[in-house]
């Protein structure tokens, strides 16, 4: 499979406060993800990261209030994986210098070049798989696809419901890493379609029904994480 491929079926996240410059950019993104989440500001793209299940972030470096920089030092506080892209007209050795620090899959001097773009999306694409993002091995019985949402269970494919996804893409996002109630909460519902803790108990007993009662754990007080 071409590495590309592997980004049909995720969602991007692309933080950039002049969408006219960053057109060719969002329609690249656009033929490439399933889903491409807009912001354009720092703010609005942590807050739909907090909200989203997302598998990639291209952002801007020059922005009001919180730039690129911030942005994905915050990210990298709650994920130390997901590939970020920065895009950006500056190539000062401080700018450099601290992007080097957040372990980039790439820093894209603007004006950008589409073939170089491509090319950093082909290595997100690697890492994603390399690290399990796309093949989530759950247990020695079961492999979940999070690029088709394909769930195998002794070599037998389950069917998982959306908000069932939603939960188990949220879940092999932050593998190794509690997430609280509300997190879920947030990362599930909308508010036209608010869910509730006993909603999530429900979808969790679900979930753990289809992929294994132990492969996802339970710490009273602090939330939820993969096995």
């Amino acid at each position: 499979m071409k590495p590309l491929l592997l980004l049909r079926h995720l969602t991007a996240l692309y933080v950039e406060d002049d969408l006219v410059q960053g057109t060719l950019v969002h329609e690249l993104l656009l033929s490439l993800f399933n889903e491409v989440l807009v912001a354009q500001s720092g703010e609005a793209g942590l807050r739909l990261f907090g909200q989203r299940s997302i598998q990639l972030l291209v952002t801007a470096l020059r922005m009001q209030g919180m730039g690129g920089l911030a942005l994905a030092a915050a990210i990298r506080g709650r994920d130390r994986t997901l590939p970020i892209l920065i895009t950006s007209a500056s190539t000062e050795t401080a700018d450099l210098l601290a992007a080097n620090r957040l372990q980039l899959v790439d820093y894209l001097v603007k004006p950008l070049a589409l073939e170089l773009l491509k090319a950093a999306l082909e290595r997100a694409a690697l890492g994603l798989l390399a690290e399990g993002r796309v093949f989530v091995r759950l247990d020695a019985d079961t492999t979940y696809c999070a690029a088709d949402g394909t769930l195998c269970r002794l070599a037998q494919r389950v069917a998982l419901t959306a908000r069932e996804r939603t939960l188990l893409d949220l879940l092999a996002a932050h593998r190794g890493q509690w997430l609280s109630t509300e997190r879920l909460l947030a990362g599930l519902y909308t508010e036209s379609d608010s869910g509730s803790e006993a909603s999530l108990k429900n979808l969790l007993l679900r979930l753990r029904h289809k992929i294994g009662a132990d492969a996802i754990l339970n710490r009273y007080g602090i939330g939820y994480r993969l096995a």
